[in-house]
């Protein structure tokens, strides 16, 4: 009797195992920065670096990166102990629900929900996702779970040592929850108003409900109380809410109609063609929930829990779907398959309640035809919607260039030429994200952080001790002309035609001693000294682009500027400003695209500051600025003098002329 009971939902695990571990470490087709970061801290948890919260990623609760770092210990530093960890919760989480509908509805119902779970494109694109939220259905099931056996027990009036530990696992799941992603911070809120609904439907249920309730989150409260007071000492850790509370902010004052668009298109994200998640590293751009015939059932089910909403499990069911998509009905539908995963395992368990529905509406009116009806209509229903959502997401989504280009595809292969190609030069990367907490983390994730300096080639370049190196460059950041002198294109190698970064070059970067001549020597805080300052071109007309080549030699690193979150890297910026008459700057431009972040003791740092000239601007000569400052303070690097005094915060370059068009 086991196997003709068990053996459907053992198969239904055995084939989500399957989908979710194919060509693991190929699809998603390298990484996001999100997940990369996730990896970055699970390795320095390694190293030894515990956080109670990271601050990557705007902020990250611990869970997932401790359980990545103990995969990590056992199979390496590597995207595939980075992914695993979502495969396996998330097919618990499909295991765990099952099991709660089975007790909550019936066995039908769970073996319906446990397949679309296990076929669908979101569980299955969460599931190999390495981020947080992924962990979230497992969790938050848990807790309905062990909450379940507690209404159990109350309906029973049992009051012994099972009730109290599942009074224990509800509380201490929920408190998991709540270290996991930031939208568990409202999912809690499902059990209090679940009491609300028995105080009007089942007082005499709610008479012996409320104090195991209160007593689970009093539990979980208790647990998670160093995780907040961790963040009110040290608020740089968070900084999410500042991005998403701004429909928040409109409603209070006055203006509605922010959040209800936003309500509307993330309810709408669910059934409508269009309408669905816009953000492409994590779904076809504007791709449903579900597809036509699941939606259909989908509403049904809503529909019949509204209509049923006196029985606990309908009740259940629907605060569990609507707390669970809260924080998308704040925020909108873009990125809501990550803000709404507490509510997965809802989402999916309403349509199996709609089919069953219908199904017995059906056989109380033609029992003679409905079995054959049901049972072919529930396959083909299974099938089309299965393949479909399948085929987009390993074909239609996995090959698709724009998400090739959202993971960093030729990043990747970059890092894969590397390892293949190391001749012991110092290495170079360009790339449009060379910041410390982008680009360089995916490098450290896939290949052990490579011994490269980091620059967007386009306006930066950087001489490894002022030496020969290897400078990779993609087709995304063409080198500017300025540096074509010092490279020596060597390969180019191709990706895919259509993909958006299509290749990438191998220059060798030659430098003759004899020949570098330093026209400078201005001393900036012991931490650089400004060698060169010169107009690409001038004069320039009114509406060009005036272009400042400056070159920088590094001195001391640690000099250049406090270490600052979230990657407690330097964060410094170089300021170019054109002044007027009055001295006060009338065009300028700050930025570094050779950050400070892993600069050497020697490196020579090359940087092009381009700067629009105004339409309106009268011809002249017009004196010019430079220097650094500090990203986070504003503090500016000085300038120190012979004696080691601050003589000024501030560089004179040359002036920059301006002539009629």
């Amino acid at each position: 009797m086991i196997w003709p009971r068990h053996g459907p939902i053992v198969l239904i695990l055995l084939l989500a195992f399957a989908l979710r571990l194919m060509a693991l470490a190929e699809l998603p087709p390298g990484l996001t920065h999100d997940e990369a970061n996730h990896g970055r801290e699970a390795i320095g948890i390694l190293d030894g670096v515990l956080l109670f919260y990271f601050p990557l990623n705007y902020g990250s609760e611990p869970l997932y990166s401790y359980t990545v770092a103990g995969g990590m210990a056992l199979l390496g530093e590597n995207i595939l102990a980075l992914r695993l960890v979502n495969v396996f919760f998330g097919a618990a989480a499909l295991a765990l629900t099952y099991a709660w509908v089975c007790r909550a509805f019936d066995r039908r119902t769970a073996l319906l929900m446990a397949g679309l779970m296990a076929v669908s494109f979101w569980p299955l694109a969460s599931s190999r996702q390495a981020l947080r939220a992924g962990m979230l259905p497992f969790f938050m099931s848990a807790a309905v779970w062990f909450y379940w056996r507690v209404v159990a027990a109350a309906r029973r009036q049992l009051a012994g040592t099972g009730a109290r530990w599942s009074v224990v696992g509800f509380g201490v799941c929920v408190a998991l929850t709540l270290h996991i992603y930031l939208a568990a911070r409202v999912a809690w809120l499902m059990f209090p108003l679940f009491l609300s609904v028995l105080l009007l439907a089942q007082r005499p249920l709610f008479q012996r409900l409320w104090r195991p309730t209160l007593a689970g989150l009093m539990l979980a409260g208790l647990l998670v109380t160093p995780m907040f007071r961790y963040l009110q000492r040290y608020p740089y850790a968070l900084t999410r809410l500042d991005m998403l509370d701004r429909p928040l902010q409109e409603l209070q004052a006055g203006n509605w109609q922010p959040l209800a668009q936003n309500a509307a298109e993330a309810l709408l994200a669910f059934v409508w063609p269009g309408q669905g998640d816009q953000f492409l590293a994590y779904n076809i751009p504007g791709r449903p929930v579900f597809e036509v015939v699941t939606a259909v059932f989908f509403i049904s089910g809503i529909v019949v829990c509204l209509w049923r909403w006196r029985r606990l499990n309908a009740a259940f069911l629907l605060l569990w779907f609507g707390v669970g998509i809260a924080p998308s009905l704040i925020t909108g539908a873009t990125a809501n398959t990550t803000r709404n995963l507490a509510a997965l395992p809802a989402v999916f368990a309403l349509p199996a309640v709609g089919f069953w529905f219908w199904a017995d509406w059906l056989a109380a009116r033609r029992p003679q035809v409905a079995r054959a009806v049901i049972v072919g209509g529930l396959v083909l229903w299974l099938l089309v919607a299965g393949t479909t959502a399948v085929a987009d997401y390993f074909l239609r989504w996995g090959q698709s260039p724009d998400v090739r280009g959202a993971y960093q595809q030729n990043l990747v292969s970059t890092l894969a030429y590397l390892a293949k190609n190391e001749d012991g030069r110092p290495v170079v990367l360009s790339t449009v994200y060379p910041g410390p907490a982008h680009d360089p983390s995916i490098a450290l994730v896939l290949s052990g952080a490579p011994d490269a300096r980091w620059v967007d080639a386009r306006y930066a370049l950087v001489l490894p001790h002022n030496q020969d190196a290897l400078v990779i460059i993609p087709a995304s950041t063409p080198p500017h002309p300025a540096f074509g002198p010092l490279l020596q294109p060597w390969q180019t190698v191709s990706l895919r035609p259509d993909d958006l970064d299509p290749s990438f070059t191998v220059y060798a970067l030659t430098i003759d001693d004899a020949e570098w001549e330093w026209d400078v020597a201005v001393n900036l805080n012991n931490a650089l000294t400004l060698r060169y300052a010169g107009w690409v071109q001038s004069p320039v007309r009114p509406g060009e682009t005036a272009e400042l080549l400056t070159i920088w030699q590094v001195q001391d690193p640690a000099r250049v500027g406090p270490l600052v979150p979230p990657a407690f890297t330097t964060d410094v910026v170089m300021f170019t400003q054109i002044l007027a008459n009055d001295g006060r700057p009338w065009a300028q431009r700050d930025s570094l695209e050779a950050p400070a972040w892993n600069w050497q003791p020697g490196d020579v740092i090359l940087q092009i500051h381009a700067i629009p000239i105004p339409v309106e601007a009268a011809p002249g000569l017009y004196p010019a600025i430079v220097g650094l400052y500090d990203r986070e303070s504003g503090t500016r690097l000085p300038v120190l003098g012979i004696d080691g005094e601050v003589v000024d915060d501030k560089v004179n370059g040359p002036p920059l002329a301006v002539v009629r068009p």
